[in-house]
This record gives structure tokens, sequence and C-alpha cells, in this order.
């Protein structure tokens, strides 16, 4: 062999070896793209029954191999299976069982937990949930498991509001809200937004830039016929009440079940407030020494009507809204009422909930005592046929005044300045 003809066959072999080791490092990223061509995400994946809208999929650690599709679908659904995708065109097909949450509203359209166990050999990374009507698996949506570590807390409270609607507009109410969510505790606040003013929308965008807020973004009236009405009628054209508020709150508890320590459920016009205690961190404390079984704590509702101002804490006029600092008066409390009770629990213990409860869970229910906290509501009154003059003066929320005060200020001068 010459000496041309060697260094010829060695550089031959050289280039072929870049060339193989290039080709194998890209071959991972092409094999995903082609393998997953129809990845997407929610809420409100629609399947081909267009009866069954995809809310979000979790791997649920708390069962072996459990993955947990959180849906909203009609009631004459019966069948539907999950579709692990485990390698390349490697699938496995598995009826999925659908656990209601019956929330007794009679409504059409109902909030489900569709579960499957997926096969041990499957890495429980994509799969796709269908009718088994479609035999072209590569025109079934594909979902991505969600899969949160189990670790550290990134938060001690958060806090899930269901949907903002009809172009929602309480602006001071919800700068005030959330402030008072901070003081108390709340490391994080998500909101599902169904459609809101620009004025709230600006200030929710403040507050995720702040790392605060997390907006998730829920269109069902694309999909569903909506009612603010809690029960159905018959003659009613809605197919789902309260804009999908128990899908919205239990996908919020499966979103942070690993990233906070206790999660409170509740309206944009309700806090839940220590009485004897500053905070949720040192009444939580008190609570779990009280009641070390309890994973779900009740608060009892008591409204304090927009319908009577107290004088003073008129900082902020040029803003649309409720202020919560002018509304210092309760409806008295009696046995009669009815005091519909938001929640604190600890979101690895709960695998269904309701708004105002909830269905399946791990450890004891404890209802708060009104003597350790209330959930402050403030809205127009709830019964009517109490005269303003026999509302009870209350000061509870005015004990964060000054804190309120500068804290809300700092927003409402960035956001919103007087001309």
């Amino acid at each position: 062999m010459s000496c041309i003809t060697k260094y010829l066959f060695i550089a031959f072999n050289v280039f072929g070896f870049i060339f193989i080791f290039l080709l194998h490092k890209q071959r991972p990223k092409d094999l995903k793209v082609n393998f997953y061509p129809n990845v997407v995400t929610g809420p409100f994946i629609a399947l081909e029954d267009n009866k069954t809208f995809i809310i979000s999929t979790h791997y649920d650690p708390r069962e072996t191999n459990l993955v947990r599709t959180l849906a909203i679908v009609h009631k004459t659904v019966n069948d539907l299976y999950c579709l692990f995708h485990c390698k390349q065109n490697v699938f496995s097909n598995i009826k999925a069982k659908i656990d209601i949450v019956r929330d007794n509203f009679g409504f059409p359209y109902e909030t489900a937990n569709i579960l499957c166990k997926s096969p041990p050999e499957c890495d429980r990374v994509y799969m796709s949930v269908h009718t088994n009507s479609s035999n072209d698996k590569e025109q079934i949506p594909v979902f991505k498991i969600t899969k949160e570590p189990i670790k550290s807390f990134s938060a001690n409270f958060t806090v899930c509001i269901s949907a903002l609607y009809g172009q929602y507009n309480n602006v001071l109410q919800v700068i005030q809200a959330i402030e008072m969510y901070k003081l108390l505790g709340a490391s994080r606040v998500t909101i599902y937004n169904n459609s809101c003013h620009e004025n709230v929308d600006k200030v929710l965008r403040h507050y995720i830039q702040e790392g605060v807020v997390d907006v998730i973004p829920w269109p069902i009236d694309k999909f569903l016929r909506t009612s603010k009405k809690w029960k159905y009628d018959e003659g009613l054209e809605s197919d789902i009440g309260y804009y999908g508020q128990v899908a919205s709150l239990n996908d919020c508890i499966y979103r942070n079940m690993y990233k906070s320590k206790f999660v409170l459920l509740n309206d944009i016009d309700e806090i839940i407030l220590p009485v004897r205690h500053w905070d949720w961190s040192s009444l939580m404390k008190s609570l779990q020494k009280q009641y070390p079984k309890t994973s779900v704590f009740r608060f009892e509702n008591h409204a304090f009507p927009t319908t009577v101002n107290a004088p003073g804490f008129n900082h902020w006029n040029h803003i649309p809204g409720i202020n919560l600092l002018q509304h210092p008066y309760r409806e008295p409390s009696d046995h009669m009422s009815i005091k519909p009770r938001k929640m604190i629990i600890n979101p690895r213990k709960v695998i269904q909930t309701l708004i105002h409860t909830v269905l399946k869970a791990e450890g004891q229910i404890t209802e708060v005592s009104s003597k350790d906290a209330i959930l402050f509501h403030c809205k127009r009154k709830r019964n009517k046929k109490i005269p303003d003059k026999d509302l009870i003066k209350d000061n509870i929320i005015l004990r964060y005044n000054v804190s309120l005060i500068l804290e809300v200020d700092k927003v409402v001068q960035k956001l919103f300045p007087k001309h």
C-alpha cells in the first residue's frame, strides 16, 4: 500500500466514524419529533366523540403505575381507553375506569377521573385517551403525563381560584385579595381565567411577572354551554354549571400536589382569616396540633355585605371594584342559615373534591370553629331579610389595614396612577 493510499484509507475511516457519531447523536431528537407528532396541551382537548374534554393528565404516585386524567364528560360516555406510547411503534391499549365526581347538580356534563394502570415496562411519559372508534393511532391526540418530583415544596400555601368570567372587572378586590393572600402566607395563587376585563388582565400580568400568580386559560364556553346557576332545571339550555368550577378545583389540586404543602380552595371574593393567629402558618400549626389526623380543614362562611360602607379607607376611588376595608359589617350568625364552607387541604391526601367539601380523601375532615378562623366573604347581602342596622361590626379584616394599604398602594401607583 502506497503512502498516499494509506493516508486516504485512514482519512476515509476517520470521516466515516465522525459521520456515524453525528448521525447517532441526532437520532433521538429526530425520533422524538416523529414518534409524537400530535402532542397537545390543554385544558379542553376534545376527543373524537365530542362528548369528552381532556383537562390534564397526571401520574399519581399514590398508587402503583396509576395515570389519572381529569376530564369533563357527558353522562352517556361509558367506554374510554388509554393508549400508552411505550416505545417507538410499541403501544399498550387499556380500557379506562371512569370515576365520576358526583356533584348532584344534575347537569348533562360532569367532571371525571379517567383512570388507567400503565404497563410496568412503559416509561409513562406519553399517552392518549380515546373512544376506540379510530384505528389511526397517528390521528389520536397525544398527552404528556405530568410527573412532579416528590421533593421539598416550593410553596407552603397555594390558593386556587376557580374561573373568572363575564369580563370580570372587580379590579380593586382582586389586588386586595392577592395582597391579603401574600400577607397571610401564600407563595402562589393559581387563577383559572375564562374572561376578564383588560384592567384585571393588567393586574394578573403584574403578578405573573412578580412570580406570585399562575393563570390557567379556561375557555370552557368555546366547547360547552355554561350556566351561572348551581343546579340544573328542566329546560335549562346549559351543559355544565359554574363554568366547570369542580373541574378547575380538581385540576388545581393535582397541579400543586407536590409543589405546595397546603392548598386553599376558595373564590376571589373570599379570604380565610385567622381569629387567634396572624397568618396561615401559625393557624395551621395550631390546627394540626389539635387534629393531627386531619387532611381537610373546612372554614365557616361569614358574609360581609357590600350594602353598608364604613367611613375612611377611601384611598382608591379611581379604581373599579370593591374596597374590602370599607365593609367590616357582617351578617349575624344563626343556626338556620346556610354557611357554605371552603377549605385548606393537604393535596397529597385528597383524591376528589367538590366546591365546599371533598368526596374522596385519606385522613379526617374537620369543621374549624369560628373561634379559630372564618371565611371572610365580601359580596352582596346573602340574607336580604336582615336590615342593615342588625349587621354586626367585625374588625377582623381591619387588623391588616396598615400592611394592606401599603402593599395595595404600591400596585395601584404602578398600574393605575392618578393623572
